[in-house]
C-alpha cells in the first residue's frame, strides 16, 4: 500500500503508528518519529505531541544541528510549546492545540497537544492522542490526521464524529494496528466518514 499522498502541494507520509512526515515549502516536518524507515531524510523540524515513549522518541537518524525540536510534554530538549502557542519553521506556522482523553486515564488535559500546521496552501491538523473534544468545534483545517485505534484514543466511530465536526477536505486515519490493543479496520472509519459527511470529506487510508 502506498503510504504517502499529496494535497495542495504538501506531501504527507505515514510510517506507522503515529509517525508522520509533512513536506512542503522547502521544509520537512516530522511528528512523533517513533517508527522510521532507514532511508528517512533529515528533519527541518520534529514535533512531539506528548511524553509517552511511543511518541516522544529520540530520532538521531533524522536530527541534525539545524533541526528544530518542538514539543509539549516531551522531555527531549527543544522548544517547549504550550497549548495555543505558535512557532515558525521557514514559512510554515505550527500551533499547539488541545489533545486529551475525556473518559480514559491515559492522556489528561494539558499533558499533550495536537498541531495545526499552516502551510501557505493548506492547513494540516495532526490530532495526537486525543478523544473527541469540544475544542475541535473551533478548529479549521483542510486535512485532518486523526487516531482511530481506540483504547488510548478515539475509535473509528468517535473519530468519524470528529471529522463531521471538523469538516476537512481530506482525512487520514492513524494510530491503529501497530499496538496490539489498537486493532481496527480503517475501511470502517472510511464508511462512517462518508455516511456522516455525505462524501464531502475524502478518506485516504495510507497504512
Amino acid at each position: 500500500m502506498v503510504n504517502s499522498t499529496v494535497f495542495s502541494g504538501v506531501k504527507i507520509t505515514l510510517f506507522g503508528h503515529s509517525s508522520v512526515l509533512l513536506e512542503g515549502e522547502g521544509v520537512r516536518i516530522y511528528a512523533d518519529p517513533f517508527t522510521l524507515p532507514r532511508a528517512a531524510q533529515p528533519a527541518d523540524a520534529i514535533l512531539y505531541t506528548h511524553g509517552h515513549t511511543d511518541h516522544c522518541a529520540p530520532a538521531p537518524s533524522i536530527t541534525t544541528p539545524r533541526t528544530v525540536i518542538i514539543g509539549h510534554g516531551c522531555k527531549i530538549p527543544g522548544r517547549v510549546i504550550q497549548i495555543g502557542g505558535k512557532e515558525k519553521v521557514g514559512t510554515v506556522e505550527i500551533e499547539a492545540v488541545p489533545a486529551y482523553n475525556i473518559n480514559k486515564p491515559f492522556h489528561p488535559k494539558d499533558s499533550g497537544a495536537g498541531f495545526l500546521v499552516r502551510f501557505r496552501s493548506c492547513v494540516i491538523y495532526i490530532a495526537g492522542d486525543t478523544d473527541l473534544i469540544p475544542e475541535m468545534e473551533k478548529m479549521k483545517c483542510d486535512v485532518a490526521i486523526v487516531p482511530i485505534g481506540g483504547t488510548y484514543t478515539m475509535d473509528s466511530r468517535e473519530a468519524s464524529d470528529a471529522i463531521a465536526i471538523l469538516k476537512p477536505k481530506i482525512t487520514i486515519p492513524y494510530h491503529y494496528n501497530y499496538l496490539s490493543d489498537t486493532r481496527t479496520d480503517p475501511r470502517e472509519f472510511q464508511t462512517m466518514v462518508e455516511e456522516k459527511t455525505g462524501r464531502k470529506t475524502v478518506v485516504r487510508v495510507l497504512i
